[in-house]
């Protein structure tokens, strides 16, 4: 009687541990066919979604010129951009086929912020690059009057993203983020701007 009620309750628990494995794998299903979010969502919404993995799904409009480490995905309008980072998480860069294409993108929301040390920061590095920059003129190993301070002003599509479009030098972008974190500040007593971007896992092209 005993060996009977025991291979019993064997039995009980075997079914009970493979409807729990059932559970899970259909949990981790209904994960992955998660819905994906439009750049829209995730920028309407960016200072919740902040510190979450989310995955976007949206055109991407440009590349960076420095190996694909940025990607940018457009939303309904064209200054309406998400900055994706390559480095650290996804650890290869995006490559120049997704370009003009869908990718859906996994990644961690991120928030950057402005203040009036990280403009000071920016101010001194390019201070110290111009400076490099007039070094290597005056050793000749560039060609003379293309110094940092007369070509630097910022990639195209990240001063867009971050609402400096018409913005065409440095010094013109550090007095445009200081009157804004001074207007912030004056308004909502926040004394800095705050961007947000997605640190990378994976992606894909869907189209």
């Amino acid at each position: 009687m005993k060996k009977l009620f025991s291979l019993a309750l064997t039995a009980i628990c075997s079914l009970a541990l493979l409807s729990c494995g059932e559970k899970k794998t259909e949990k981790a299903v209904e994960d992955n066919d998660a819905t994906a979010l439009s750049v829209d969502d995730v920028m309407c919404n960016a200072s919740d979604l902040t510190g979450d993995t989310v995955t976007v799904e949206a055109p991407c409009s440009h590349l960076c010129s420095q190996g694909g480490k940025k990607a940018f995905l457009v939303g309904s309008a064209d200054t309406l951009l998400l900055r994706c980072e390559a480095y650290p998480l996804m650890g290869q860069p995006f490559p120049k086929d997704c370009i003009h294409r869908v990718l859906k993108v996994r990644g961690i929301v991120r928030e950057q912020r402005i203040d009036e040390a990280a403009v000071a920061q920016m101010e001194r590095d390019f201070e110290r690059r111009n400076q490099d920059r007039l070094t290597d003129e005056q050793n000749g190993f560039v060609e003379p009057g293309t110094t940092a301070r007369q070509t630097q002003s910022g990639c195209d599509t990240e001063r867009t993203a971050q609402g400096q479009k018409n913005l065409t030098t440095f010094a013109e972008r550090m007095a445009d983020y200081r009157a804004r974190i001074a207007r912030r500040q004056a308004e909502n007593g926040i004394p800095y701007l705050a961007f947000y971007y997605l640190d990378a896992i994976e992606y894909e092209i869907v189209d």
